[in-house]
């Protein structure tokens, strides 16, 4: 599967959301923590006042009913005030939420207590009835199962009173007693109850909604990044689809193309979409696909096409792949190509050593003989054309070693126009033999490169063109710059050349003439590969054929032969 890399901006999004959510949720758990902590607070002001008030309401009720009605009656006389204090109390509990109420002295003692709910056992302990005769005290405690609220405070009067009623008429000085209440909180707290089952449904509402909200937000900012990513994930596969440099089709179940990327409209050679053809129609390929394995290799014109098809899992469909290896196919030719003339040129180094020599001396003889005959002896004639035998035989050993053992380049300015000019001199009378036209259009193009070998080459070429065209033909012999390089062309109109003679032209020993050695155009191609350039052959039979010489400027760059640049050069000669 394909690993592609976009910009992903869905974490951050989420770290956003999961912050704000977790912030949001902190704030409502401490608003509401805090609300409800002020709810206990100000339902405990609420118990502490209304015990207070209770207190404070008793004390001066007691207060003001032992100064008007006790008279010389003593605390605690069966007909005194004691009976009228419970009657006030036992009314007081009844009526209210108080559950508990004591009266005690400045020594501790029980003046009076009232139990309406709470146990009978309970009582104030010694640290309470202290702490209450100086302060304010409150606390919460459970009883039985029952939540009360107790408060203890001190009460001056409790002292005057007891002083009054009971301790001696010469002691002026009276303590402070303490007053202890216990109020029942069960409704109080099954109010809170209902405030905090309401506060926490409302933090959890606003919660879930802004939760919700929120979700629904995130899903919205993270749907614009998938199309955002689906965009760019599209715009990718169309781009690299549209420029890759292989075919691709898509075709259904139904062998009907779906799709069609401009490789493979090119590789295929069609000016129309494919797209709704069968593939029959686009491909002359038998389709099958439970014995298609690999890739398999297709002519189409003039080009070498290689066809793989794959199925889609999961799906009807399939996909067919496919890829040029024309120029494979040519650097393959040229490769075997390299490797038979490795060949012969282990073989002609051999061999022209062993013909060099008695070539040399049956030269010689012929020469010797030649002289010997008069001119009109046909001893003599036959004597010259031994030697003119020779001669070509010893060319012919010379071009195998060339191709044995090229020498090296020695690269310099050539100029094409007298380079044209040189061929054409030196082929003039056999241009006038065989009345054809050579045209040159050199075109001012100056190049780096071994002059003798390129104008063998040229020579070459334009012998092979002269060979082939008939009286009255013409030759042209161009050169043009293009694409940084130099293009030489001979394009004749002659007999022109097949399939099979074009696929084999540049071999060595191969001549469709029959006096023809078969080495002129396997040098022109070691020539031009030697100056790391290409040649191309467009031959048609019965209408002529144009040879192409690609050469490198040399005068640009240097490269491995030894090309350099000629303004260097100059600066170095001047």
């Amino acid at each position: 599967m394909v690993d592609i890399r976009l910009d992903r901006k869905e974490v951050g999004t989420a770290l956003i959301f999961g912050l704000v959510f977790v912030l949001l949720g902190a704030g409502l758990f401490f608003l509401t923590w805090q609300n409800l902590r002020q709810q206990q607070e100000q339902v405990r002001e609420h118990m502490a006042l209304s015990a207070q008030s209770i207190g404070r309401g008793v004390e001066a009720n007691l207060y003001r009913g032992a100064m008007r009605g006790m008279g010389s009656r003593r605390w605690g006389d069966d007909q005194g005030f004691i009976p009228a204090a419970e009657d006030l109390l036992k009314e007081l509990i009844q009526d209210g939420d108080v559950v508990f109420l004591g009266l005690y002295g400045p020594a501790g003692e029980e003046l009076y207590t009232s139990r309406e709910i709470l146990p009978k056992d309970f009582a104030p302990g010694p640290e309470m009835l202290e702490r209450a005769s100086r302060e304010v005290w409150s606390t919460e405690l459970v009883l039985d199962g029952q939540q009360v609220f107790i408060q203890g405070f001190p009460s001056r009067r409790m002292g005057h009173m007891r002083g009054r009623m009971m301790i001696p008429e010469d002691d002026e000085e009276g303590g402070y007693g303490s007053l202890f209440i216990a109020l029942d909180m069960s409704g109080h707290l099954e109010a809170y109850s209902g405030y905090k089952r309401t506060i926490t449904v409302q933090a959890a509402f606003t919660f879930s909604a802004v939760f919700i909200i929120g979700l629904l937000a995130w899903g919205y900012v993270r749907r614009k990044e998938q199309e955002k990513q689906f965009v760019r994930l599209s715009s990718f596969h169309s781009r690299l689809l549209d420029n890759m440099p292989d075919g691709l089709i898509s075709v259904n179940s139904r062998m009907e193309v779906t799709a069609a990327n401009p490789a493979a409209q090119e590789l295929l050679g069609l000016d129309k979409s494919m797209v709704g053809s069968r593939l029959s129609q686009v491909l002359p390929l038998e389709i099958d696909l439970e014995q298609k394995s690999g890739w398999d290799e297709l002519e189409i014109g003039d080009r070498t096409l290689e066809v793989l098809i794959l199925p889609i899992r999961e799906e009807e469909d399939f996909l067919v792949l496919l890829r040029d290896r024309t120029r494979m196919r040519q650097l393959e030719s040229s490769l075997e190509h390299s490797r038979r003339l490795a060949a012969v040129g282990r073989f002609a180094a051999g061999l022209a050593h062993e013909i060099r020599n008695p070539l040399s001396s049956l030269k010689g003889f012929a020469q010797y003989f030649q002289r010997k005959f008069s001119r009109d002896d046909p001893a003599s004639e036959y004597a010259r054309t031994m030697v003119s035998e020779a001669d070509r035989l010893n060319r012919v050993i010379n071009d195998l070693m060339y191709l044995a053992r090229p020498r090296s380049l020695q690269p310099e300015e050539v100029n094409l126009t007298e380079l044209f000019q040189e061929v054409r001199a030196l082929l003039e009378m056999d241009l006038g033999f065989r009345d054809v036209q050579l045209l040159l259009e050199p075109g001012e193009v100056a190049l780096k490169a071994d002059r003798d070998l390129l104008k063998q080459a040229v020579l070459n070429l334009v012998l092979n063109s002269l060979q082939a065209s008939s009286p009255g033909g013409e030759i042209s012999l161009a050169a043009s710059r293009e694409k940084g390089r130099v293009r030489i062309d001979v394009l004749d109109k002659g007999c022109g050349m097949d399939a099979s003679t074009r696929e084999k032209a540049l071999e060595p020993f191969f001549s469709a003439r029959e006096k023809g050695s078969g080495l002129g155009l396997a040098i022109v191609h070691r020539i031009i590969r030697d100056h790391s350039g290409d040649i191309e052959i467009d031959s048609v039979e019965g209408q002529g054929t144009r040879v192409v010489l690609w050469l490198p400027d040399g005068r640009e760059k240097s490269d491995a032969k030894g090309f350099v640049k000629p303004d260097m050069e100059r600066e170095g000669d001047s």
